[in-house]
């Protein structure tokens, strides 16, 4: 669904970029009362496109970043809407400044095309990914620098090989003056397709710590009490604190694929050798695997595991677990005792 969502918002706002164009450069040229413009039109043309693309790919990012939280996500979209259409519009005046140069150095016009909309590309890459590093709690860390990069990369490709795809189509097809939009239309598909595919991230499951979990004080002494704490080195917790407990409110980022070279499990109980340690449930109260960010549970002692109101039987059939659904593991001497999980296949983003 990622990809459907940034390849429609790229077309949609390439096209409406375009259309929004036109009506401004129809009231030039009736204005300068001629049928041709004293300057060159892309630099009408670009700055619009640009500006569009960019903010186009900076909201959907936004909004499926946080899939569930419709209304913060109103409320921080404005500040970034506003950057967005800035940098836009800048990288659309250096794209029709570049290509009035080379229009003048009398460089062949397919490859002018070419090189702006590369530009495009580039900036509209690099716009997104300022806004997802300025606003995420991860935009410090090394993986904010890679994704910086990344972006702006698959943006230049999605720019250069959006142009080179119109001029083969312009060399083979006769498009009867539909060249631009159909042009325009490409490019954005191309931009929304390879940005999904960057800014795609290298997780989306986790297990985030619910009712029976505490907040720990850390200025409070109790070294001798076991808590909860992640043993497997595949799984962390989704923030830039040191965290060593499990506590109320952290999520736990679950693997692509479990990689266990004995169980491809990741066992949650009491024992040691669990990769979840909690203290209180069974030695071994349930397993999940993941394979492909989709996760099966398995409930490993009876009565110890219920996922939203079924309680699951040992050596049931294996359950696939499903976006906000509550995981709870009862205590393995007082059922009145639980601790619970709510599990996220959306978990974009740590503000999710």
């Amino acid at each position: 669904m990622r990809f459907y969502f940034y390849a429609i918002s790229g077309m949609v706002s390439a096209l409406i970029a375009w259309s929004f164009s036109q009506i401004f450069l129809i009231d030039l040229r009736e204005f300068f009362s001629s049928k041709s413009l004293p300057f060159n039109p892309d630099l009408i043309l670009l700055p619009i496109v640009a500006a569009s693309l960019v903010v186009a790919m900076v909201v959907t990012e936004i909004f499926l970043s946080n899939p569930t939280r419709y209304k913060a996500n109103r409320r921080v979209l404005p500040p970034y809407l506003w950057a967005a259409l800035g940098m836009g519009a800048v990288a659309g005046l250096v794209a029709s400044a570049l290509t009035g140069v080379l229009y003048q150095t009398g460089v062949p016009a397919w490859s002018v095309r070419i090189i702006s909309w590369s530009l495009i590309g580039f900036f509209t890459g690099l716009g997104e990914g300022v806004s997802w590093r300025l606003r995420s709690v991860e935009g410090k860390t090394r993986k904010a620098m890679q994704r910086l990069r990344k972006g702006a990369l698959y943006g230049l490709e999605a720019g250069f090989l959006a142009a080179v795809g119109v001029e083969i189509l312009r060399g083979v097809l006769e498009l009867g003056g539909y060249e631009d939009p159909l042009g325009f239309l490409i490019l954005g598909l191309a931009l929304g397709l390879s940005l999904g595919f960057a800014t795609s991230p290298t997780y989306q499951v986790a297990l985030r710590a619910g009712e029976g979990f505490e907040a720990i004080d850390p200025s409070y002494d109790d070294t001798e009490r076991i808590r909860p704490y992640l043993k497997n080195p595949d799984l962390r917790f989704v923030t830039l604190d040191d965290y060593k407990f499990i506590e109320e409110g952290l999520s736990i980022q679950l693997p692509a694929i479990t990689k266990r070279q004995i169980k491809k499990q990741i066992l949650v109980g009491s024992s040691l050798d669990a990769d979840i340690v909690i203290p209180d449930l069974p030695l071994e109260a349930a397993s999940l695997e993941v394979n492909e960010r989709n996760v099966t549970l398995s409930c490993l002692t009876e009565g110890a595991v219920q996922l939203q109101s079924k309680r699951l039987a040992v050596g049931g059939k294996l359950v696939t677990l499903r976006h906000n659904q509550i995981l709870t593991l009862f205590h393995a001497l007082d059922e009145d005792k639980y601790y619970r999980f709510v599990f996220y296949d959306r978990f974009l983003d740590p503000e999710a």
